[in-house]
């Protein structure tokens, strides 16, 4: 009989600490299905980004590609005007009529200037409604008459 009670005792030590032991896994594998939860929830944003990055990605390639032909093409345009330049000799001009060459140089370097104060001015952007309706029209004379 009392290997009976002993038996029985250890039975129930063992299928209590089996109860505790099943309990706390389960714990365990609950908190660890709540954080597979986050995690798949991180990485779906992180798939997302990576995706958005790809497409910005994209996209600056495709202006690095457009800016490097632009930069082709303006290199070709100044690689001919180069070459129109050596083929004039400018210093025989220059010697034989100075007043011609002075001529269209000014009206060059004046059509330049004019051109990059019309590109640096601040206020080229400060235009008002008023001023750009009343731009190109004739005035009217303010009796009403069309200048009868």
């Amino acid at each position: 009989m009392k290997i009976g009670l002993i038996l029985t005792g250890l039975l129930l030590a063992v299928t209590t600490g089996s109860y505790i032991w099943i309990g706390k896994l389960n714990d365990e594998i609950a908190i660890l299905k709540g954080n597979a939860i986050v995690l798949e929830g991180e990485i779906a944003k992180q798939n997302e980004q990576i995706r958005k990055n790809l497409e910005q990605q994209q996209k600056t390639y495709a202006q690095i590609d457009s800016l490097t032909k632009k930069n082709q093409e303006n290199m070709r345009e100044v690689n001919a005007l180069k070459q129109t330049f050596a083929r004039h000799d400018l210093d025989a001009l220059a010697m034989a009529k100075p007043k011609l060459l002075e001529g269209k140089v000014n009206k060059a370097t004046k059509r330049v200037f004019d051109g990059l104060i019309e590109l640096t001015d601040p206020n080229q952007f400060d235009e008002k409604p008023e001023e750009l309706e009343g731009k190109g029209k004739k005035k009217v004379k303010e009796d009403g008459g069309g200048g009868e």
